[in-house]
């Protein structure tokens, strides 16, 4: 049986160096109510979009994506830009680490019959929301990743 594409995604980024202590990323939940001060939270979740872009003539093969947001909740200052702007340097980097292993062709390991093309980052990342006392924040980025996928032929 197939793994889901976003564990797929999910296993990838555990290789990413920017993220700490991943045994702490899910997949569509963020906990807002984690106020540790020596730990973050961190989410995969898949957004609405089409998932295939397009197929061959044969109907054999379909380029397809999966578009999904990284989201963190983080401490934020209002008083104090530094760690605000580091909270955004660090989206900046995964934006770069995804643009580098595209390069080099270092991309997530899918099912059979499915070959990544492409992991990047679609938009930067943002400051999306703060809690009532501003010290808690949600950024995020949305990205997606490109792959083709081997289809039944109709002919067979």
């Amino acid at each position: 049986m197939s793994k889901p594409i976003i564990k797929c995604i999910k296993e990838y980024m555990k290789t990413c160096p920017y993220l700490e202590d991943l045994a702490k990323i899910k997949v569509d939940f963020l906990d807002p109510g984690d106020k540790s001060k020596d730990k973050e939270c961190w989410s995969i979740e898949k957004v609405e979009a089409p998932i295939v872009l397009k197929g061959n003539v044969l109907g054999t093969r379909t380029q397809r994506q999966c578009v999904f947001i990284i989201a963190s909740h983080t401490f934020h200052n209002p008083l104090v830009d530094t760690p605000n702007i580091d909270n955004l340097q660090l989206y900046d980097n995964i934006a770069e680490w995804f643009l580098q292993k595209s390069r080099k062709k270092e991309l997530p390991i899918l099912n059979e019959g499915e070959t990544a093309i492409k992991i990047e980052a679609i938009d930067s990342g943002y400051l999306y929301g703060i809690n009532e006392k501003a010290t808690l924040a949600r950024y995020q980025m949305r990205c997606r990743l490109l792959y083709e996928k081997e289809e039944k032929s109709i002919w067979h």
